[in-house]
């Protein structure tokens, strides 16, 4: 299980890495900083989820939640979240500490 936890979070690294390059080099191009949102990829990938998300929020929390607090976490940078996820699973992945030099009765 680690195994794949690190296989995943090093993939999202390298898509992070990726995703950052092409934001990047967008910006360059339009000399101004343009970025890839949440939203924007969400939107990209399925329209119709994102629309079924939208209208989940409002319906079982509130209309708040979804203004205040889901709206400006969509129109994070992708890579952020990339990122966000790769340092999580690669975490989880890690290799369990050494016991050795720990005392374990007192």
């Amino acid at each position: 299980m680690r195994f794949l936890a690190r296989a995943l979070g090093l993939f999202l690294a390298a898509g992070t890495f990726v995703a950052v390059m092409v934001d990047g080099t967008r910006s360059i191009a339009d000399n101004q900083i343009l970025y890839l949102s949440i939203r924007g990829f969400w939107t990209w990938l399925n329209v119709a989820s994102l629309a079924r998300a939208q209208a989940w929020v409002e319906a079982y929390l509130s209309a708040f939640v979804l203004e205040h607090i889901a709206m400006p976490v969509l129109e994070l940078p992708f890579a952020c979240l990339m990122a966000v996820l790769a340092v999580l699973f690669l975490w989880l992945g890690r290799k369990p500490a050494s016991r050795i030099g720990y005392v374990s009765h007192l």
